[in-house]
């Protein structure tokens, strides 16, 4: 499922993809065109992607974020979502590029009950 935000002109303007898994759902790849961040649209879509979760009777929601960006994860935990302890290696494949600096991605997760 990828939600979708456009502007009153019909351009998308930001996204989001959800994957569920039983009663999990992976959030992914919000984005918000960087022209208009700060205006509220990466919190409208990932509160509709909170309400799918709850459509789709899941109890927990999470997602992975690079290490690196310490702005974003503190964006997320004003959201309510919080740092498992679970990390994952970043690929090291070229195909993802070679980082400049060792990198992993932290689990970050909110239960649904917390909406």
């Amino acid at each position: 499922m990828i939600l979708v935000a456009n502007n009153e002109a019909g351009r998308m303007i930001g996204c989001v993809y959800l994957q569920q898994y039983e009663t999990q759902l992976y959030l992914g790849m919000l984005t918000v065109s960087p022209e208009i961040q700060s205006r509220g649209i990466g919190k409208q879509l990932l509160r509709a992607a909170e309400n799918y979760a709850i459509q789709m009777s899941c109890t927990v929601i999470t997602m992975t974020v690079i290490d690196a960006r310490a702005e974003l994860i503190e964006w997320y935990k004003r959201h309510g979502y919080h740092a498992t302890g679970e990390t994952i290696p970043f690929p090291s494949s070229p195909s993802f590029g070679i980082p400049k600096q060792a990198l992993q991605f932290i689990v970050l997760e909110k239960q649904t009950g917390d909406i």
